[in-house]
């Protein structure tokens, strides 16, 4: 397949780039406005316990029980609100109206009409009330995005000061704020990789090559995810992060094709040769690493929670498209260039192309004190690695609003002054049949259960349907909340009938066994394709096992450093960072899958060259010092650009966003530089010749199947 591209791109190259054009031109038609077409986050996992809690009672009421949206209200002069002011009762009534009138608002409470069902809706200050809605669909992340862009337009006041909180319109402005930040990545990136790449080519056109195929990439994601979209209802988070991986990869996959093609080119000049010599070494190591992240990002695809699939489907296609444009319109690029490749040098000193000396004398220094360099670097991994042992987790919430934003403000104020029922309520749902006494009963040992504060009284939805809301005594998320909703989910209602708990803490438990039930699949998946894959390539048994063992070190230390920034709070004030101060549950998840991708990825691009002079009859001790110092310049400077397309990401507000890109920026460099320079020379130095030992069965499949040049 790789000598038909090779031929392909030489003697048809400009062919293959005027359908590139055609190709770009459609897919930035379709895909130019794919935001429009996706959905909120999609955090939760539809069969969970507090999910089925919402249909339940959505079902029986026509809302849900727990307030999606609340609209604060205080006096327009930032005085005491006078509630007993007729003007106040007619324009709180009127706001009322007009939310009872907006879109996915089925139930309002207004405690000035209401005063009973209302009684903890007034601040008790005096100088707020709050307007409660509850909302006819129970998908807050996506729905209640709708539903806050309608009270918006429709509950606002010349007489009054109107501000919206809660949870949907915490996220639609989280959602607003993600796209706002891809525009700001890109202005961020792409400067900043133009002059990373001059400098490591030293010429204006060998280094436009890269950032040109970084740009056809970006624009077949967004047309991928636009068709993805059309198919299965797809996060808007898959957005940034499938953009953030396209131009890593792409530049990274073209960096390597156009820096073997240089060194081809001066040893056998701008010939066919040198040219299928190119796509058959580097392109089948690009498509090959291509495969190895899709592979990795694919496994997310078993999860249930929007956001996980829809970032491992767009990941995955992410690894094959970057790969594929990377070998078919890079190869056809340089095939026209020819000997242009190298014009508006800049060149002083050597360029990313060249054969590195201190790699090499690294890689020797390296293997003649192997053991020393092996423990040393795996303490100092393992230390690294340590916080992560007892860290804190955090979920999705009406924290993940930054700072700065209109409800980030109303949910603070709404905290200060109401209850947590009226933003952090616990909803509690009873299904079955059951008596008057028997929900007294149980009202009464729920009131019970340590760390509940008060437990309204239960009210029917239906023959089969109770409900009532509690307050718990710690907020939501805290360790006492979860123990709190836990202790009430251990009570087993005598009559028989089921209690339904819902609510963010629910929904925050619910979230954690959900992603540690079907994490132990897609880890598995994301395992077996790693094993597989580097047999493929390598032949070796020994091999992909020990680079799964350097994979879970990165991956560990990169994990402990994220808890130490954003929990243990060291340098968060370089990051702009005001909280919350613990990891997203979700995050670790992503994070496992992507790392691994990335860490199997620089691997490849190592081992592939390692092989390379292996097969050509080097010794196990030269064929790695010379495929180090011929792939450390490359591989420095391709983790450096996919280092600075995640960390420009980081510029993101939302706390998550941050957290991702953070630790995906971090894994890069971490498996770039101490695990590949140390660990990969002082292991294959112990391993010697067994490196490339496999059973006589396996060495006979992978003579039949392995992936080779051509």
């Amino acid at each position: 397949m790789l000598e038909r591209i090779a031929r392909l791109t030489w003697h048809h190259p400009r062919k293959i780039l005027l359908a590139t054009l055609a190709f770009v031109a459609v897919a930035g038609f379709f895909g130019h406005d794919v935001e429009h077409h996706l959905k909120a986050a999609g955090f939760t996992d539809p069969s969970s316990e507090s999910e089925v809690a919402g249909d339940v009672l959505g079902g029986a009421l026509g809302f849900s029980a727990q307030p999606g949206l609340v609209v604060l209200v205080r006096a327009a002069d930032g005085g005491r609100l006078d509630v007993t002011d007729p003007g106040v009762w007619a324009e709180v009534a009127r706001l009322a109206t007009e939310l009872r009138g907006s879109a996915y608002v089925g139930h309002v409470v207004d405690p000035l009409a209401d005063p009973v069902a209302g009684a903890a809706l007034v601040a008790r200050d005096g100088r707020s009330l709050a307007l409660t809605a509850q909302l006819t669909s129970s998908d807050l992340e996506d729905k209640g995005g709708l539903a806050d862009e309608s009270v918006r337009e429709r509950v606002t006041s010349e007489k009054l000061d109107v501000s919206y909180g809660g949870y949907a319109p915490s996220f639609n402005e989280v959602n607003d704020q993600t796209r706002r930040d891809l525009s700001k990545a890109e202005l961020i990136a792409f400067p900043l990789l133009a002059i990373l790449l001059l400098l490591v080519f030293r010429s204006v056109v060998a280094a436009a090559v890269p950032l040109l195929i970084g740009v056809i990439s970006i624009v077949g994601t967004l047309f991928a995810l636009r068709i993805m979209a059309s198919l299965v209802d797809t996060s808007l988070f898959a957005l940034n992060i499938a953009t953030a991986l396209s131009l890593g990869l792409a530049v990274d996959y073209a960096l390597l094709l156009v820096s073997r093609h240089r060194e081809e080119a001066a040893r056998s000049g701008f010939t066919y040769d040198a040219h299928l010599t190119v796509v058959r070494t580097a392109g089948r190591t690009a498509l090959f690493s291509g495969l190895t992240v899709a592979g990795a990002m694919a496994a997310l695809m078993v999860m249930p929670q929007r956001f996980l699939y829809s970032v491992g489907a767009a990941g995955a296609m992410v690894g094959v498209f970057s790969a594929l444009i990377a070998i078919l319109v890079a190869p056809a690029l340089l095939a026209v260039l020819g000997p242009k490749i190298n014009a508006l040098s800049l060149r002083r000193g050597p360029a990313v192309s060249d054969s590195s000396s201190r790699w090499l004398r690294l890689a020797r220094w390296v293997m003649k004190r192997p053991v020393l360099v092996a423990v040393t670097t795996s303490a100092a991994l393992l230390a690294l690695a340590a916080p992560l042992f007892a860290t804190h987790l955090t979920g999705p919430s009406a924290q993940a609003v930054p700072p700065g934003q209109q409800s980030y403000a109303a949910n603070a104020y709404l905290q200060d002054h109401y209850g947590r029922e009226v933003t952090e309520g616990v909803s509690l749902t009873v299904h079955g049949k059951v008596s008057d006494d028997d929900l007294v009963a149980l009202h009464d040992r729920i009131t019970a259960v340590a760390g509940v504060d008060r437990v309204g009284p239960f009210q029917r939805a239906g023959s089969d349907v109770a409900y009532t809301t509690a307050a718990l005594d710690a907020p939501a998320l805290s360790d006492e909340g979860q123990a709190a909703v836990r202790g009430v989910r251990a009570l087993a209602d005598p009559s028989g009938a089921e209690l339904l708990v819902a609510g963010n803490t629910a929904s925050f438990l619910d979230e954690k066994e959900s992603l540690g039930r079907n994490a132990v699949l897609a880890v598995g998946l994301i395992l077996l394709l790693t094993l597989v894959l580097l047999f493929l390539l390598t032949g070796s048994v020994l091999l992909p096992l020990k680079t799964l063992l350097m994979n879970t070190m990165t991956l560990a230390a990169t994990l402990g450093i994220l808890v130490t920034v954003f929990e243990k709070r060291f340098a968060v004030g370089l990051l702009d960072y005001p909280g919350p101060y613990r990891v997203e549950v979700t995050s670790l998840v992503f994070l496992f899958a992507v790392t691994f991708a990335l860490a199997t990825d620089y691997a490849v691009l190592v081992m592939a060259r390692i092989k390379e002079l292996r097969d050509s009859g080097m010794s196990n001790e030269d064929a790695v010092a010379e495929g180090m110092g011929r792939t450390g310049r490359i591989i420095s400077a391709a983790a450096l650009m996919i280092a600075v397309v995640f960390a420009a990401f980081a510029v993101s507000p939302v706390f998550f966003m941050k957290q991702i890109a953070v630790g995906m920026a971090l894994g890069v460099i971490i498996d770039a530089t101490v695990v590949r320079a140390l660990l990969v020379p002082s292991l294959m130095r112990l391993l010697g010749d067994a490196n490339w030992w496999a059973p006589a069965p396996l060495r006979r499949f992978h003579d039949r199947f392995g992936i080779r040049e051509g």
